[in-house]
């Protein structure tokens, strides 16, 4: 909530390069139809189309203005569906602190932290006009130190956890580059990319972007599996105080290999979770199998979790060797 205000701050959220929006309330809806209603003031009643009849009494729209000389004409842009998602960010943070209490606290910190990096520095350097790349990785570092050393405190298992997960990041950007270059990928996955390359009348390197993306998309995972590496030696070597070294280290890869599968799943899952519209219209032919499964969307997805589960994997023994060492040092 902090950092929307922050946000909300710095720029107007109404205004943008292609166009501005001013909010509306719909009194009563009368019939549908596509025409721009030109000069409408406020208070006054207008016909406006939205996908599926959507519109009911009560909602609250956002109108894109134009102008023609003297003449404004509005439509219906979006319908305002953030104040929605105010109850269940409530419950989340209820539920953290209810049943995580300060750990619960530790990752709403964390949480906020990383959002900020992203939005704060990663972002503006990108429209700065800097290196996409770069500055994901300096930004997914900070990330890195943020989300794991605010929730999981300072000491020898974060250091631990951090140094396997910096390990499993560095062979994420290895092979993502040389996997996007092998499959001659130019980063135009979609409107979005065709757009900020627009925006940014072609400055901004959509390639580097698009692997950007890749390193970004395991971070979360690669987090994930090192804490919970590191939190296992660690424990192991607390309840047992003779087990230390080979017999340690492989205590704790054994367990970390049971994690592997699971974590490999769900990461695979998200990322086709969040391609079932593409996935659907495959199995619907309007377009030849062959040429869907070549597209870059699709391509750049099934990299990603390839790319990400190689680094999970070797993210296991690398956080494993560390910790064993840590947890001899505090012996």
């Amino acid at each position: 909530m902090a950092l929307a205000l922050v946000l909300a701050s710095c720029v107007d959220a109404n205004t943008g390069q292609f166009g501005t929006v001013v909010e509306a309330h719909v009194l009563r809806v009368l019939e549908t139809g596509q025409r721009g209603v030109p000069g409408v003031e406020r208070g006054q009643l207008f016909h406006a189309l939205t996908p599926g009849g959507l519109l009911k009494e009560g909602d609250r729209v956002l109108l894109a203005l134009s102008r023609e000389g003297t003449q404004r004409t509005y439509t219906v842009a979006e319908v305002v569906r953030l104040p929605s998602l105010v109850p269940y960010a409530v419950l989340l943070v209820v539920v953290l602190l209810g049943i995580a209490r300060l750990k619960g606290l530790a990752a709403i910190t964390g949480l906020a932290a990383s959002i900020a990096v992203f939005l704060l520095a990663i972002v503006p350097a990108i429209q700065r006009g800097e290196d996409p790349l770069a500055a994901t990785v300096a930004g997914s570092i900070a990330v890195l130190i943020a989300s794991v050393f605010v929730v999981h405190g300072f000491g020898a298992k974060s250091v631990a956890a951090l140094s396997g997960t910096v390990a499993g990041l560095i062979i994420v950007g290895g092979l993502g580059a040389i996997a996007l270059a092998a499959a001659r990928m130019s980063g135009f996955t979609g409107e979005e990319t065709i757009f900020v390359s627009v925006a940014t009348e072609g400055r901004l390197d959509v390639a580097r972007l698009a692997l950007a993306g890749v390193i970004v998309g395991s971070l979360g995972a690669l987090v994930d599996m090192s804490v919970g590496q590191s939190s296992t030696a660690f424990e192991l070597a607390s309840v047992d105080p003779e087990l230390r070294g080979r017999a340690l280290y492989l205590s704790a890869l054994r367990v970390g290999r049971d994690h592997i599968g699971s974590l490999i799943n769900t990461l695979a899952l998200a990322y086709f979770g969040g391609a079932l519209p593409l996935i659907v219209l495959l199995s619907l032919s309007f377009q030849p199998l062959a040429v869907a499964l070549n597209s870059e969307e699709m391509i750049e997805s099934i990299l990603t979790v390839i790319v990400a589960s190689i680094g999970l994997v070797v993210c296991v023994p690398v956080t494993t060797a560390f910790a064993v060492a840590l947890a001899g040092e505090r012996r």
